[in-house]
């Protein structure tokens, strides 16, 4: 039972959704992460689900536990919730968490991720000396990342990244999917988006 926990934990590091009211997408097929104005941050985990002894009630059964637990373990109510877990087509499973901030988010899914100004980062270890480009047309980011107002969005998980707010700037080797969520690079470990 533990062993699916874990699992569902695991999961979790794969995701990103909507940046406070983002547009995610009815249907959701790819690990994906939300992150809304106000820091909510939701997680579509997506992996397989293709062995004949997997049962969806138990897993969905461990993951609110696993919620109740971390909740309790920082009492905080509501820092974690499960919001559903479903079977996919092809043999896949989706469990979809929503989380009171980034520091929760990062914790319990053991996946680096930060939402706030460029200075907050800065204060919680995150390099800002990073090249960055726009999304409008490629041009570099001119200027320290320091000194650009706005809010940031780091992350170390691969999924598509929806954001509420305007996206400006990204970091090399991420890219912008056709619905103008964000892709990870898969060539460095975070990925950088600059929010005006």
């Amino acid at each position: 039972m533990r062993r699916y926990g874990r699992l569902a934990v695991l999961l979790c590091a794969l995701f990103l959704g909507g940046c406070g009211g983002a547009k995610v997408p009815d249907v959701v097929e790819v690990p994906t992460v939300s992150v809304d104005k106000d820091g909510i941050i939701t997680v579509w985990q997506i992996g397989e689900f293709d062995k004949a002894y997997y049962n969806l009630a138990e897993l969905s059964a461990m993951a609110e536990s696993e919620a109740a637990q971390y909740n309790a373990e920082k009492g905080r109510e509501g820092a974690v919730a499960l919001e559903k877990a479903e079977a996919l087509d092809a043999g896949k499973v989706m469990v979809v968490y929503r989380f009171d901030g980034w520091e929760s988010c990062s914790d319990f899914g053991e996946e680096k991720l930060f939402f706030g100004t460029v200075q907050e980062a800065a204060e919680n270890g995150f390099d800002t000396d990073i090249a960055m480009k726009s999304v409008k047309d490629g041009a570099a980011l001119s200027g320290e990342l320091l000194q650009e107002t706005g809010k940031l969005v780091v992350t170390g998980m691969k999924a598509d990244i929806y954001c509420s707010g305007k996206v400006a700037y990204i970091s090399e080797g991420a890219s912008v999917n056709g619905d103008g969520s964000i892709k990870p690079s898969g060539e460095t470990e975070l990925t950088y988006i600059l929010l005006k």
